[in-house]
């Protein structure tokens, strides 16, 4: 007997995504837990499995749609099958809950989604050391010139629909969006776009060039984003937060990072370690040393973790996700690094696990690479504390009485005062400077 297969919940704070590409059409045969599709979640890309034998008679679900958890997305049955009955059943509920929008193409082709973007231009605790690599799907050529019927009908609607990638060049040409007619799914701007917009332009003489006008916009609020304002504003609320900073001498950490690469680059290794590794060693062992950091607060009692996972927040398109380091402190700096990398550029790509960027113990956020010298992070609930790591910044210090140039790191430990007392934290910080001021104990 058919059956209606709907938009899975891949996550436990997912309440709709985004199909992002059929990995099936309509006639395939189909096994339970063969993959169907990939979407997008709050989180990441994730992969939606079958739950029933089949085959598929019919794709209910355009790619590129937004669909709530539930949302009918496919029908599965057996070859022949009359399937009418299904299929109003399946128009019925998502006419009530689904706005699908049109396609460029049929569902039984693939139009890969956009890959992430670059860091988002509003996120309170992102740090990320890397620039993600952006990519372009691939579309059917525009039948048009892109500037050929003017304004592009996303800028009519006031808003202009342009890819990560897109709008990147755009920015970097000079180019005003609304002026560019769109070629992608429900006239989406996209890397081609802006090529052909280019050439166009330099033809026909008609400046593309955006001019010094700054307009009111109102933004959607994506499933991410909502999930970040909703965590931060429990955590603020709900945790009475204190800070600590401290100054540290860097200039060991540095030499010693220096060797420590050209050492790899001599053996052949690809790898260059960043400040970063180095410091979510540090901040592992210390943990050690303070467990009461290493903790929860749970209601009823106070968690002490077995464990150490240390996160490390990853800036992405629209937002932020932190993957862990499970058991940071039984790895090397050179895994961490190797780990943190690799996490880094599959969060970019939307590609982490659920158990990859949850259940953590202590959080890192390093916006030092932004030439940012100190600030204050808000706390990744339920763990009890938060690492800000700043630039590193050369200048006069004082040694063995003398003025000397030298190069310090600023830090601050953002506190659960429930769980961690002044103190106890300050304790933490003194512990994590003597490790990263004798770096030499990191590489043991």
């Amino acid at each position: 007997m058919a059956k209606i297969s709907e938009m899975t919940q891949l996550s436990p704070t997912m309440s709709e995504g985004v199909l992002v590409k059929w990995l099936k059409k309509k006639g395939d045969s189909v096994a339970p837990g063969e993959i169907l599709a990939e979407v997008e979640t709050d989180k990441a890309v994730m992969e939606m499995e079958a739950f029933d034998s089949g085959v598929i008679l019919e794709i209910l679900a355009q790619e590129g749609a937004k669909l709530p958890v539930g949302a009918p997305v496919a029908i599965i049955g057996k070859a022949g099958e009359d399937i009418t009955s299904l299929l109003s059943e399946a128009k019925s509920r998502s006419s009530a809950s689904v706005a699908s929008p049109p396609a460029s193409a049929p569902a039984s082709t693939s139009v890969p989604s956009p890959s992430p973007s670059q860091a988002p231009k509003k996120t309170e605790t992102v740090a990320s050391s890397t620039t993600p690599k952006l990519e372009e799907e691939e579309v059917s050529p525009p039948k048009e010139s892109p500037v050929s019927r003017g304004l592009s009908p996303s800028a009519l609607e006031g808003r202009v629909k342009a890819s990560p990638l897109a709008k990147r060049l755009a920015q970097e040409s000079g180019i005003d969006l609304s002026k560019i007619r769109g070629s992608g799914p429900d006239g989406r701007i996209i890397k081609r776009d802006i090529e052909n917009g280019i050439s166009a332009f330099s033809s026909s003489g008609i400046s593309p060039f955006a001019g010094e006008i700054v307009q009111e916009e109102k933004l959607p609020i994506s499933g991410m984003r909502k999930t970040i304002a909703s965590r931060l504003v429990h955590s603020k609320t709900h945790q009475p937060h204190f800070y600590l900073d401290m100054e540290i001498d860097a200039d060991a950490l540095v030499h010693i990072r220096e060797n420590f690469n050209s050492d790899l680059k001599e053996s052949g290794e690809e790898i260059k370690l960043s400040i970063n590794d180095f410091i979510i060693r540090a901040s592992a062992l210390a943990l050690l040393k303070v467990p009461e950091v290493n903790s929860s607060w749970r209601e009823d009692h106070i968690l002490k973790h077995g464990r150490v996972d240390i996160g490390v927040a990853v800036s992405i398109e629209g937002g932020l996700i932190t993957p862990y380091v499970r058991n940071a402190d039984k790895r090397s700096v050179l895994e961490i690094g190797r780990t943190v990398k690799e996490l880094a550029s599959r969060a970019r790509e939307r590609k982490l696990k659920p158990e990859e960027f949850s259940d953590g113990t202590f959080t890192v956020s390093n916006l030092g690479m932004f030439g940012v010298n100190r600030f204050a992070a808000v706390i990744n609930e339920p763990e009890a504390a938060i690492l800000a790591v700043g630039n590193v910044v050369s200048k006069p210090v004082i040694k063995n009485g003398s003025i000397v140039p030298g190069k310090t790191l600023s830090v601050c430990l953002s506190c659960d005062h429930r769980v961690v007392d002044g103190a106890v934290g300050a304790g933490w910080l003194e512990v994590f400077r003597n490790f990263l001021e004798h770096p030499l104990r990191l590489l043991a």
